[in-house]
């Protein structure tokens, strides 16, 4: 199916563990949360900065900040990974230095090992990879905060991607949360980060939502299958099909349907595909989800939208309102 670029491993990161210990793992979060406040402290106290205190100083200091945060982000896994990409959209929240390196963790999210996915759909759907799949693809195409992609082919010749997510995330979500709930009240509280006119506490609860939402993935199946019957009379929009005998609340199986993503300029340029069609295109398609189906993609990042060689937009689903 095509050579593919070898994504970075998580073996060695301790949230790779199936076996957390929550007591290890709540030292490691409110660590990282102390560490953060104390830089973020002294970026902002000028009288810390040697030969005096310049604006460029301060950029340059929190650009090291925003570098350090973005590793402890990749360090302490899925949920802050997850929440620290969320983040990257928010410069209303974070300064612009803090923003630009979270953007980063899009590209950076290391995979799990082909055994321990194949292990996963195994115990998942039932049955051995090799009487669910004629091929299977060990090296995935994608990985993200929640899990990754493999290329596969159905006994019937049907190609597909096949969705894992990574083992034990359930587990690290109920310990990360009740320590997130906590990180939460604390920040409420802190003038150093925003304190009484930030809504903390909301946005950990929208948070919290928004990431079990998104580990269960008959939820994202149905929501892709009513997504397509919505674009059924639209040829210009193509949405995967879901194959539901081969998905299960933590493994979902799509049509493979591939494209190129929204932000591949260049080659979307090479092509001669017109820019301006494609986002009158994408525009209208969401006229059409929020004005007319009441019910729209609220995920539209360039993972989750792409263009096929008949020039269609393709729509993959991950999070819809």
């Amino acid at each position: 199916m095509g050579e593919l670029m070898v994504l970075p491993s998580d073996e060695g990161f301790s949230w790779a563990n199936e076996n957390y210990n929550s007591i290890q793992r709540s030292v490691d979060v409110w660590s990282f949360v102390l560490s953060l406040q104390v830089r973020v402290l002294l970026d902002n106290a000028k009288w810390t900065y040697l030969g005096g205190f310049s604006e460029d100083k301060q950029k340059n200091r929190r650009r090291r900040t925003a570098s350090w945060l973005r590793e402890r982000v990749l360090q302490l896994g899925p949920t802050f990974i997850k929440l620290g990409q969320v983040s990257s959209t928010r410069s209303d929240l974070l300064p612009r230095e803090f923003v630009d390196e979270l953007a980063k963790l899009q590209d950076r999210v290391p995979a799990f090992s082909p055994k321990k996915a194949k292990d996963f759909i195994e115990r998942e759907l039932g049955a051995p990879i090799d009487l669910l799949f004629k091929e299977f693809e060990d090296q995935p195409i994608a990985a993200a905060s929640l899990g990754q992609v493999h290329r596969a082919v159905l006994q019937n010749g049907e190609k597909v991607i096949v969705k894992v997510q990574r083992p034990g995330l359930k587990k690290l979500f109920d310990i990360d949360l009740q320590n997130l709930k906590l990180i939460a009240e604390y920040f409420q509280r802190s003038e150093t980060l925003g304190g009484p006119t930030r809504d903390w506490m909301g946005i950990y609860e929208e948070s919290a939502k928004i990431l079990y939402e998104e580990i269960d993935y008959i939820n994202e199946g149905k929501n892709a299958d009513r997504f397509r019957r919505d674009f059924r009379n639209v040829n210009w929009v193509r949405v995967p099909r879901v194959y539901w005998d081969y998905t299960a609340t933590n493994v979902l199986t799509l049509e493979y349907l591939p494209g190129i993503k929204i932000n591949q300029l260049d080659m979307i340029n090479t092509l001669g595909y017109s820019r301006s069609r494609i986002s009158s295109r994408a525009i209208e398609a969401y006229l059409i989800q929020i004005l007319k189906n009441g019910f729209f993609h609220a995920d539209p990042h360039p993972g989750n939208l792409a263009i096929d060689s008949m020039r269609k937009i393709q729509k993959r689903l991950s999070r819809v309102s």
